[in-house]
């Protein structure tokens, strides 16, 4: 079953507002494919004469993913690469333009029970690159960037106050041990500070969303594909996100009311000069997971859907 490899998280929703029925031909892009579970879903409400392309960083996903969609593989793309990189993909597939967009931004379940460095609750390498042929590890940025340098990340990407403390501890236990596993980096964290349980597990989340986001660079490319959507996809188009956290649906939020917007400011304060929106909403609000998704899922439960819809012919 898909679901022993990665139980997908709003998939139906996101399916139903990724096809527009509307359009005649449908070929659909989903940028994390994970265990195929929302590709699965694809597969079933489109039709023989359709194209998906599936992509994914992660080599065992694929290998995974291309047994379970056996029965998809006459209609099925599937591409070893980063979403963020979605125009040379499609290009090199002699692939103009696409009818959807499905992003799922959340880590699989096999990357947090199977791979090095994504969780810190097994003791593994520091590693945390979904893409293999990358070149920077979490354990290069602990062992080699600068205070200044750790204190922004951890601000930034994990949100975290005073992290010029952490940045300082980080620095000072590296001096005496380089810093290669994930344990390396709880032993620091409670040896520095004395927090119950529950807030040791939510600060080192933090921590290490953080340094994942800067190893697989997720924003830039996350911006990146978005800014990008608006030349691959056809008039009726679709882009669906699903994603986890603050950073990541601020970015989504932005680029679709930006997308959407019908007027922009002037020199002159009395006038703003109307433009033609290039987006249409399809969620007024970000859908969220119902109690029984969240209680079968529990990681599930940070998950926001927003999708949008192209409104304006490429030519």
């Amino acid at each position: 079953m898909t679901e022993s490899f990665h139980i997908p998280v709003l998939s139906h929703e996101a399916v139903k507002f990724l096809i527009n029925e509307e359009l005649p031909e449908q070929i659909l892009v989903d940028g994390t494919l994970g265990g195929g579970g929302y590709t699965k879903l694809i597969c079933e409400k489109t039709g023989d004469s359709d194209k998906i392309i599936s992509i994914d960083k992660d080599l065992n996903a694929l290998e995974y993913a291309g047994r379970e969609l056996i029965d998809c593989k006459e209609k099925l793309m599937l591409v070893n690469g980063n979403f963020g990189e979605l125009k040379n993909i499609l290009y090199e597939k002699n692939i103009k333009q696409i009818s959807g967009l499905v992003l799922d931004l959340g880590l699989s379940s096999f990357q947090l029970e199977s791979e090095e460095g994504f969780s810190f609750m097994r003791n593994t390498r520091l590693d945390m690159r979904a893409f293999k042929n990358d070149d920077i590890k979490a354990s290069d940025i602990l062992n080699e960037y600068r205070r200044s340098e750790l204190t922004e990340l951890f601000e930034t990407f994990g949100e975290i106050g005073n992290a010029e403390r952490l940045a300082k501890a980080i620095i000072e236990k590296r001096r005496i041990k380089k810093i290669e596993t994930t344990f390396d980096l709880v032993e620091i964290v409670k040896s520095e500070y004395s927090i119950n349980q529950k807030n040791s597990i939510d600060f080192l989340a933090k921590i290490f969303q953080a340094l994942r986001i800067k190893v697989n660079k997720e924003l830039d490319n996350l911006e990146k594909v978005l800014s990008d959507s608006l030349e691959l996809l056809v008039k009726g188009g679709r882009i669906v996100v699903v994603s986890y956290h603050s950073l990541e649906d601020r970015i989504v939020k932005n680029f679709f009311k930006e997308g959407t917007r019908k007027l922009i400011k002037t020199d002159n304060p009395f006038f703003d000069d109307e433009v033609e929106p290039k987006l249409k909403l399809l969620t007024k609000k970000a859908f969220i997971p119902t109690k029984n998704e969240i209680k079968n899922n529990p990681r599930s439960r940070s998950a926001k859907l927003r999708a949008a819809e192209y409104l304006i012919k490429n030519i």
